[in-house]
């Protein structure tokens, strides 16, 4: 996968956290987090991810304890790179009539 902007970040977090329910995804530039709210628990994410198959965050209970959770990401269809067909060389009329 290669390394994606801050933007596609969120963009794709942000679409894989709307099948939970999540309020608006929030980031945080200078704490270099994603943050929002599900259930009343807090999750972060950083704005670097090392797995590029899930999402690691922490998850924050109101004031209390914290822990640690990955989600799994939605994968992203992207359009192949389609490699040109090789091209003949145009042989004049004469000559291919000939071969015949």
């Amino acid at each position: 996968m290669s390394i994606q902007s801050i933007k596609q970040l969120h963009v794709a977090l942000s679409d894989d956290l709307k099948k939970l329910s999540t309020e608006r995804l929030v980031s945080d530039a200078t704490r270099k987090t994603f943050s929002t709210r599900v259930h009343g628990a807090v999750l972060e994410f950083a704005h670097k991810q090392a797995d590029p198959a899930f999402w690691s965050g922490t998850k924050h209970y109101g004031s209390g304890p914290s822990s640690r959770f990955r989600i799994r990401r939605t994968a992203v269809t992207g359009v192949e790179a389609v490699k040109p067909k090789a091209r003949r060389k145009a042989q004049p009329v004469a000559a291919a009539a000939a071969q015949e």
